[in-house]
């Protein structure tokens, strides 16, 4: 019995008719170029998805590209705006006779009350409220590194009003700090998020471009009507 059942499936098979199904999502951007995916997402995050047909991420690649373009200039225009009020604060409040809005020289500024001597001296003054003296002390010139001709005096600590006013100086450059700190994450946020669709688009191309089958195998017998053979649907 068993004897003729394999005779009866070796004629099955040598009557059969096998049919490979390829999917066709394999090899849709075979004819499509890598580089100009990988380009057009550097460009533009998402433009390498919406070339390769692979468009469920573009809107989210440019949704966050135009956030972040938006948050960059802001904090980029928000921190102009703080230095030039900064610069002129210490203008208008400690006398500094210099245009250079400088970050270092500013926050050497706010460091120290004086270039040159506190006017109306201290009852206890601190030994680093004289900009010239900590020179002095470090082994420097006074105008070693910040030129002779530039002044400023915040004024005694025994006064509270001045006190107010370099406090509020130091305020003015601590958000100026931050919106840097803003505008450099953003500026390379905006660089991994080109990162992440490039090789977003490197993934599609290698999914879509080859024309190798899908992993998915099954047979699928079927007779003929007349009889005559055993049809096999292969399907990868």
């Amino acid at each position: 019995m068993r004897f003729l059942l394999a005779i009866l499936v070796a004629a099955a098979c040598a009557y059969s008719q096998v049919v490979v199904s390829v999917d066709e999502n394999v090899s849709k951007n075979k004819d499509k170029n890598v580089f100009l995916a990988i380009g057009a997402s550097a460009l533009l995050p998402g433009m390498g998805e919406m070339y390769l047909g692979e468009k469920s991420l573009v809107k989210p690649f440019l949704w966050t590209d135009l956030a972040l373009w938006v948050t960059t200039f802001s904090a980029y225009v928000i921190g102009e705006r703080y230095i030039s009020s900064a610069h002129d604060y210490a203008v208008r409040h400690a006398g500094l006779t210099t245009s250079s809005k400088k970050v270092s020289l500013l926050n050497t500024v706010g460091d120290y009350r004086s270039r040159s001597g506190v006017a109306g001296q201290n009852s206890s003054p601190d030994m680093d409220e004289d900009y010239n003296q900590s020179q002095l002390r470090a082994g420097k010139a006074i105008d070693e590194d910040i030129a002779a001709d530039i002044q400023w005096d915040w004024g005694s600590s025994d006064n509270p009003e001045t006190t107010d006013h370099i406090d509020e100086f130091k305020s003015r450059m601590r958000h100026y700090r931050i919106s840097r700190i803003v505008f450099q994450a953003s500026v390379g946020a905006l660089v991994l998020n080109r990162v992440i669709s490039v090789l977003d688009a490197i993934r599609v191309y290698r999914k879509t471009s080859s024309k190798s089958f899908s992993q998915n195998l099954e047979f699928v017998p079927e007779f003929y009507d007349d009889g005559s053979g055993l049809l096999m649907n292969v399907k990868f």
